[in-house]
């Protein structure tokens, strides 16, 4: 069976309808901050077909590949949620309920909860009057609403009197992940990274003006942002960032302007911008000495090659498809790069300057390899496969050990400093209705994968499509952005034996 082919580029841009459903959960206040014209209104969209998923060699514990699946569309570049709630310590006989009945909508995750309130007299359950989707509808008087469901924690949340819609996610019991807060972020944030003390955490936001914004981890509180000159602000388009810790330095990657911004990792001061060659530079990866630092043209299908000192591009390299995700290999001679628009993994021998092997998982396939990290304690590679919900095991031979199933469109992948886990983050499925710009009908998850066992352990709920994500350097803290929530969320990471998650 051989696929459809790919578009040039790897992709068709269609128009996007609105619907009144999708103008009901964004209101007309969101609307005024969008992401520039070409990604409003285009939409991504990869070639797919059923297709059965091959079977790597699989090493010791990792579990074998399932029966063939779907291949939904796997777009790479992905409206923002107001929070209507806040969780509160207060009991339910607390609140005071309205006059009159009136129409709640829900939004809660998992949609198997029950949902209790307080009528002035007596605790009631409610029963939903309609059902459309993801939402739920009541007829309610409560102004407070608990939340519960087997195998979560309970959660009590007040609404304002004004307002008639509740959107939520529980917290598993028995996880090792636990939620130390919520903070909003600018629109469409794309990536998120620690400092290199763990104090600080930069978010990249692919819609708004605002190229960076900072938090503190503890508290966990905003602090001000990493703006670029005013020329750049209006383009927006700012995708991920490095740390180069050597140097002092983070820079931020802006695919609209093929540029790189630069500022000072002390104070957040901005230093000066380089200009690349190609179109749409995404993720940027610096060599060990941080003399060099390598970043994919997403569009051009070149990966660009910067000496940090000069401040100036030295080469470009024309991989086999669209790139994605970098990494190197233990000695910094060879380059891995993730072709999003095939199975492949491209090795880039950087003395000569060329592609000397292309690692496929699936000839002929497009599983849509987006994010690789390497695992130095076990010589290998873990891929996340976008288009199948996988995630691949690559050898540092350049074999193909196994894989394992995780949730819908993984996104990115981070190992724990002492190597013993791999949190991925997974968008969830796509509205089936008007594609991955708009929210689906289920938030996305967070999986947790226990590379001593070799298994998949469990996961927890983000919200609307988690994507960026990263560990921090002492492991005891794991931080993850909501794409379309816009929203960044900090969980601490326990000490607790996986098994019991």
């Amino acid at each position: 069976m051989t696929l459809p082919p790919l578009s040039p580029g790897g992709r068709e841009w269609h128009s996007i309808p609105v619907s009144i459903v999708q103008l009901f959960k964004h209101p007309a206040s969101e609307q005024k901050n969008q992401i520039p014209s070409l990604i409003l209104l285009t939409l991504f969209v990869t070639s797919c077909a059923t297709v059965p998923i091959p079977t790597p060699q699989a090493p010791s514990k990792v579990p074998p590949t399932e029966p063939p699946l779907t291949q939904e569309i796997p777009e790479e570049d992905h409206s923002p949620l107001e929070k209507n709630q806040v969780p509160q310590e207060r009991t339910l006989e607390e609140s005071v309920p309205l006059s009159q009945k009136r129409t709640l909508t829900t939004r809660v995750f998992p949609q198997e909860v029950q949902i209790e309130t307080w009528d002035g007299q007596e605790l009631l359950v409610l029963t939903n009057k309609e059902h459309n989707n993801d939402l739920q509808l009541y007829e309610t008087q409560g102004t407070a609403f608990r939340l519960s469901a087997p195998g979560y924690i309970s959660q009590t949340i007040f609404l304002e009197k004004n307002k008639d819609f509740l959107e939520a996610k529980l917290e598993k019991e028995d996880s090792p992940l636990t939620l130390q807060g919520e903070l909003p972020t600018e629109f469409q944030p794309k990536s998120v990274r620690f400092s290199p003390d763990g104090s600080t955490l930069y978010v990249a936001h692919l819609g708004a003006e605002t190229a960076v914004n900072r938090y503190s981890t503890s508290p966990f509180a905003p602090l001000s942002p990493l703006q670029v000159p005013k020329e750049y602000q209006e383009n927006t388009g700012f995708v991920e960032t490095a740390i180069l810790p050597k140097r002092g330095e983070i820079w931020v990657s802006q695919m609209t302007r093929s540029a790189l911004h630069i500022f000072d990792l002390s104070n957040g001061a901005y230093l000066e911008t380089i200009e690349l060659s190609g179109q749409w530079h995404k993720v940027m990866l610096p060599n060990a000495e941080e003399s060099r630092l390598y970043v994919t043209a997403w569009d051009s299908k070149t990966v660009i090659e910067v000496d940090v000192e000069q401040r100036k591009e030295l080469r470009q390299f024309q991989v086999t498809g669209t790139p994605r995700g970098l990494a190197l290999t233990p000695d910094g001679s060879e380059l891995l790069v993730a072709i999003f628009s095939s199975s492949a993994v491209d090795r880039i021998n950087l003395a000569q300057g060329e592609i000397v092997a292309s690692h496929d998982a699936a000839p002929g396939y497009a599983l849509a390899m987006r994010h690789i990290v390497p695992d130095r304690q076990r010589h290998r590679y873990y891929v996340t496969a976008m288009g199948v919900g996988r995630v691949y095991i690559l050898s540092e031979e350049g074999e193909w050990l196994g894989q394992w199933k995780v949730g819908k469109k993984p996104n990115t992948c981070a190992l724990s400093p002492d190597g013993s886990r791999l949190f991925v983050s997974c968008r969830g499925p796509n509205n089936p209705d008007d594609g991955y710009l708009f929210k689906g009908y289920e938030f996305g998850k967070v999986y947790v994968i226990n590379l001593e066992q070799g298994t998949v352990e469990g996961w927890i709920w983000g919200k609307d499509q988690p994507t960026g994500l990263d560990i921090s350097p002492d492991g005891k803290t794991l931080a993850f952005t909501d794409f379309l929530s816009s929203n960044l969320e900090l969980y601490s990471v326990d000490e607790m034996s996986l098994e019991e998650f």
